[in-house]
């Protein structure tokens, strides 16, 4: 006789789960009450997503590791819905953004508030830890992560053209070579993250997901698809690509802008991929 099919992966009843197996996900996050300090980095996401994203791939209590951790969405995220977290961001400005947002906010009913205005808020205990994300991995122990959600720079000469004021790119780490954004091609981007893959490999869980949102991109008149590259280089670590997702947040989506109208067709790119690759 069957009985109930113990869930293996996360806290999620059969409809949730269900729900958030569809490749298209609109999302409606408005800024929250951090983001006036986030949005120093240009390449920020809403805390909410990640908690969406953390919720399907952990249990209560696991052990999330973000090794891109910028001003810390991973690891509020991980505070929203009850996971360890620990985070590696090579830059010191936005790990000082971070212990700030640690400081003067809490958790309150799955709400980040000020601290100020809360009277019983769960304080934010992720941790994040200031340095090269490739010899930062090589201290963990092998398998002792559950998932690793990331937005990694994506390198390839980061920067506006033609319309300067359309997107903050306040996110390469002026002065530290180690900072993935500023690999000088495409080519030297996807072997350093494959490194970094590699080591990604190594501290997950079996069976465990490497969670990668990836913008793609266009440059020089063609339209890059990053996000699939990314996804090669990773499978070539070992890693078996299960899935993407296709993300836009409405709230927080830029307006079209009128690339080479009534010329040739230039796309506005207002999603990203959210690659779920598996340890198997």
């Amino acid at each position: 006789m069957g009985g109930k099919l113990r869930n293996r992966l996360n806290d999620l009843d059969g409809r949730q789960w269900l729900y958030w197996t569809d490749t298209l996900y609109i999302t409606n996050y408005p800024p929250d009450a951090t983001h006036v300090l986030r949005k120093q980095h240009g390449a920020m996401k809403p805390p909410e997503v990640m908690a969406e994203i953390i919720r399907f791939f952990t249990k209560e209590g696991e052990l999330v590791l973000d090794p891109f951790a910028g001003v810390g969405g991973t690891l509020l995220g991980a505070a929203l819905t009850g996971r360890k977290s620990l985070g590696f961001e090579i830059d010191p400005r936005w790990v000082a953004v971070y212990r700030t947002i640690q400081r003067d906010f809490v958790v309150v009913n799955g709400v980040l508030c000020p601290r100020e205005e809360a009277d019983n808020g769960e304080a934010i205990n992720g941790e994040m830890r200031q340095g090269d994300c490739l010899a930062l991995l090589k201290e963990l122990p092998a398998a002792s992560v559950a998932a690793v959600v990331t937005d990694p720079p994506y390198g390839i000469n980061h920067g506006a053209r033609g319309f300067g004021g359309e997107t903050n790119f306040n996110m390469l780490s002026s002065g530290l070579a180690g900072d993935l954004g500023h690999a000088p091609d495409l080519e030297t981007f996807l072997e350093r993250l494959q490194e970094i893959g590699g080591e990604i490999w190594r501290v997950l869980l079996p069976g465990r997901y490497l969670v990668m949102m990836v913008g793609d991109r266009y440059q020089e008149g063609e339209y890059v698809p990053l996000g699939f590259l990314v996804a090669q280089s990773l499978r070539e670590v070992g890693f078996k690509f299960k899935g993407v997702k296709i993300w836009s947040n409405k709230a927080t989506r830029r307006p079209l802008k009128p690339y080479a109208v009534k010329s040739v067709f230039v796309p506005n790119i207002t999603h990203q991929n959210i690659l779920i690759l598996r340890k198997e």
